[in-house]
């Protein structure tokens, strides 16, 4: 264990550890007769407030006071508690989420992402945005919901595999409410890092209020490069903010408008390299060696007006958005580019990456109220979207000096544009059993303009393209519900999704078969469920068995050492998930979640080579996760708290190449992490010692080869055995 980290295991035991032994010796205490109940959670995951426990498919939700109690502030943090939700990392900064092993490492997203009603990021291929997937810090949020399976009906594009939506706390009114929090935390092997967060939220008068929230990070980084002589390379600062005003100036009436603003930069990235037939180290544990420095930004802006009018008859809920993502990216290519740079006195060939994307939506959706046995929900929506790629591949004679000269540079300019509506129905035929259904039409129109420019060295002349395409996509989903007491349903679901297609990017001297466009692919989603909540509400249950079929899937596949987008192939996705809450005594909780994945190609794919039966990628078969919390009176009005987490996952393969004559797949292995967390809380002030990834495993997130498209051979570990001291109040 690094002196850092020991530095921070005894500050906080020093300040933590009085509760200990009295949480010890409580949870030998005989449990009271009164264990009182789980608590009721509240979703919109059908676009309108409902309890979990009613609505008829397979959900998740993590509340605020769940991930306060975690620490966990990002992706990584709380995804082993999604059943069914798996990550994959690559450069610092960027997530590829995956829902139910639906994977094929397209460079569309098929999970959309929501922060409240707006949905954030790009719809298409064209802007990366499978991995750019806006990972928004969870400080002052009230929940995030992740719906499994396809949700083309109600939420459109993009959402074939599933959806992460982030609900952020709306300003309250008539409360005065301050709170803050502060931590530091020790990573093994690496730095130190802390963070700092606030929040207030201020009634001005009885019909309006504001609420504004901020944070601050300085990332402790692990990564070193001996070449370079630099240590914890992968280090940053992450910092951000909400605010928001609310007016409701009679009952049936509300107005929110919302500002948020997040941005990240990183100093190297955080791979480690290895050899590619045994995946171990090359230059040894958390070590790369590069040719030049290769530091990133990305920044999110989210800014939204949300009008919700009860008339009486039905629900009125405008939501319009406007939001910006902007990533700047520096790669090291001196491996494939090195002697091209060399010849204009270079040693070093960074590849510069600027994505810019600015997208506007709006919603209109009338909503039927809940009382009767007919409820109705019908909407228009509307998406419009400005994306710029800009790459520039220039030489460097220093690992971090100026660039002494842009030799490459291609541009793409594109825009999106969609338009669709929907309709959403149930019956309640008795208490016993309803019927829901519902079917969205959506178009979309694409254009986009290519330019390649050469350095004039080269002598070669700018090529320009153009490109657009269009379609339209029906989608739908049915689900009948049998409810067999208050307590108990079991609901069977067919729904479908889509990704959309698009206009294709041409590589320079692109061999006449490389297609111009490429098309949307198709989710069919067959589910059965379980909800039931037992023992006086003590136990919850939420069992799902899926079956997806998946066509025409997209592709990401390289010509001339351009990535292109491509068709081909079909998979299938089938398993289990799970998810077990049990209050077993009054302040003891346990929970388990899991989930089963078979996901594998069901036809060949010769574009990447390929071929029947191959494992989608980073799909583990297996995945599960045990938390277990106690709390009990401590002194005065504190009260103990002590909890743990185990999480597991299973083998897993690794993306397809990229060409069909690169090498296939590779399989690595399972890894398990163990988190704890104990301190003290009041309702006021809370103190939490906490320690993540205890046995300071190396789990391999995700891997590149060189020898399949890579320019390196490195894979992402998780995070080295951290551990941290909190301190929060609130008045």
């Amino acid at each position: 264990m690094s002196s850092k980290v020991r530095m921070a295991v005894s500050a906080a035991i020093a300040i933590a550890g009085a509760g200990w032994s009295q949480v010890s010796a409580a949870q030998t205490a005989p449990s009271g007769s009164n264990a009182g109940a789980l608590e009721t959670i509240v979703v919109t995951a059908e676009k309108r407030e409902e309890a979990l426990k009613d609505v008829p498919m397979s959900v998740t939700a993590v509340n605020g006071s769940m991930l306060d109690d975690l620490q966990a502030r990002s992706f990584s943090d709380y995804a082993a508690l999604v059943p069914g939700l798996s990550l994959t990392t690559g450069q610092t900064g960027q997530t590829r989420l995956t829902l139910r092993g639906q994977n094929a490492g397209g460079v569309g997203s098929t999970v959309a992402v929501y922060l409240d009603e707006s949905p954030f990021g790009s719809s298409t291929a064209l802007l990366n945005g499978a991995v750019d997937t806006g990972d928004f810090d969870t400080w002052d949020m009230q929940r995030i919901e992740v719906l499994r399976g396809p949700q083309g009906t109600l939420y459109g594009a993009n959402s074939e595999g599933g959806l992460l939506k982030f609900v952020t706390n709306a300003p309250q009114l008539g409360k005065f409410e301050v709170a803050g929090e502060a931590n530091v935390e020790g990573v093994n092997s690496g730095g130190t890092g802390w963070g700092a967060r606030a929040l207030a939220n201020l009634p001005l008068g009885d019909k309006i209020a504001f609420r504004l929230s901020g944070f601050y990070d300085d990332v402790a980084g692990y990564i070193d490069d001996p070449g370079l002589n630099r240590t914890d390379l992968n280090q940053g600062k992450k910092y951000g903010g909400r605010a928001s005003l609310l007016f409701a100036p009679v009952d049936a009436l509300s107005i929110r408008l919302t500002a948020a603003s997040q941005k990240s930069t990183y100093d190297g990235t955080n791979v480690m390299d290895v050899d590619p037939d045994t995946l171990k180290p090359t230059f040894g544990d958390l070590k790369q060696e590069r040719a030049i420095y290769e530091p990133s930004s990305f920044k999110y802006d989210n800014y939204s007006a949300t009008i919700d009018w009860n008339t009486g008859l039905f629900k009125v809920l405008s939501a319009t958005s406007y939001g910006e993502l902007l990533t700047n990216t520096v790669t090291d290519t001196t491996p494939v580019y090195g002697g091209l740079a060399a010849a204009f006195g270079g040693t070093g060939a960074p590849l510069v990456g600027n994505n810019d994307l600015k997208k506007f939506t709006q919603e209109v959706r009338l909503t039927s109220p809940t009382a009767g046995s007919f409820e109705w929900q019908v909407g228009g929506f509307y998406t419009h979207e400005k994306a710029a790629l800009d790459q520039y591949l220039n030489s460097i004679t220093a690992p971090n000096g100026p660039y002494i000269a842009t030799l490459i540079t291609p541009i793409i300019d594109s825009t999106y544009q969609e338009t669709a509506a929907f309709l959403d129905l149930t019956y309640h035929f008795s208490q016993y059993f309803d019927l829901q259904a519902g079917g969205r039409y959506s178009h979309n129109s694409q254009d986009f303009t290519q330019t390649f420019t050469y350095n004039p060295a080269f002598g070669v002349p700018p090529t320009n393209t153009d490109g657009n395409s269009s379609e339209n996509v029906w989608t739908y989903s049915v689900a009948p519900t049998v409810h067999f007491d208050a307590n108990t349903m079991a609901y069977a679901r067919l729904a479908t999704g889509y990704r959309p297609g698009g206009p294709n990017v041409l590589p320079p001297n692109a061999p006449p078969d490389v297609p111009r466009t490429y098309g949307s692919d198709k989710t069919t989603n067959v589910e059965l469920g379980v909800r039931s909540t037992q023992m006086d509400g003590r136990l919850s249950l939420d069992v799902a068995l899926f079956h997806v079929d998946w066509k025409n899937i997209q592709l990401f596949e390289v010509v001339n050492q351009v990535g292109i987008n491509g068709n081909g192939g079909t998979a299938r996705s089938q398993g289990l998930e799970w998810n077990f809450a049990y209050l077993a005594t009054q302040g003891l909780t346990f929970q388990w979640t899991g989930a089963y994945t078979q996901a594998q190609l069901t036809s060949d794919a010769p574009a990447i080579g390929a071929l029947d039966g191959s494992s989608l990628p980073w799909a583990p078969k297996w995945s599960t996760a045990v938390d277990g919390e106690y709390k009990h009176a401590a002194f005065g009005h504190f009260d103990a708290f002590v909890g743990a987490t185990y999480s597991y996952v299973g083998k897993r393969s690794t993306d397809f190449a990229s060409a069909a004559t690169a090498t296939g797949q590779t399989e690595v292995g399972s890894y398990s992490t163990y988190d704890a967390r104990l301190g003290l809380d009041n309702g006021r002030y809370r103190v939490t010692l906490y320690g993540k990834n205890l046995s300071d495993s190396r789990g391999i997130t995700n891997y590149v080869s060189a020898a399949a498209g890579g320019i390196y051979s490195s894979v992402t570990v998780t995070q080295p055995l951290t551990v941290g001291l909190s301190v929060a109040a609130k008045f």
